[in-house]
């Protein structure tokens, strides 16, 4: 098997998962790890990326963006894709070639920062996730049950 079908075999359950009815195909590895038999409109952009690229695009479901970590500079990289989470799309799959990533400077911490979670690691890829929908879970303390204390009302005095 190639890196692509591994790749491959990672992608459609996330795919899947996500429900797309339109997806962004960027990069090469993107391009050739993503199933084609999918019923979806399609959007490709191809390296060498820009941020003028992304002024031709619709608003997606899911974006397969692969390289973008590899070939561009760290700061050029982190605005292509923070433009692309908040602009254009809600999740967003990002393949990163391991050794590449890290000589442009990114480290784990930096796709925790963007609100990714790291999905596994595929013949030195990783694949990680950003879904909107997870990127703020939930908290059991906001809620009025531990700020309105209807129970302590003119019992105490602050």
């Amino acid at each position: 098997m190639t890196a692509y079908s591994n790749i491959s075999t990672i992608l459609l359950p996330l795919i899947d998962q996500f429900k797309p009815a339109s997806v962004l195909l960027a990069g090469e590895i993107a391009i050739a790890s993503y199933n084609q038999q999918q019923d979806t409109r399609l959007q490709v952009l191809k390296t060498p990326f820009s941020l003028e690229q992304l002024t031709t695009i619709d608003t997606i479901d899911l974006a397969i963006i692969s390289e973008v970590t590899d070939s561009l500079r760290k700061p050029d990289a982190i605005e292509w894709l923070s433009m692309v989470r908040n602009g254009h799309c809600q999740h967003i799959i990002v393949i990163a070639e391991s050794e590449r990533s890290k000589q442009q400077g990114w480290q784990l911490a930096d796709y925790l920062a963007m609100g990714m979670a790291q999905i596994d690691t595929v013949d030195n890829y990783q694949i990680f996730s950003y879904a909107i929908e997870h990127y703020r879970p939930k908290r059991d303390w906001l809620n009025n049950r531990f700020w309105a204390n209807p129970e302590n009302y003119d019992k105490y005095r602050w």
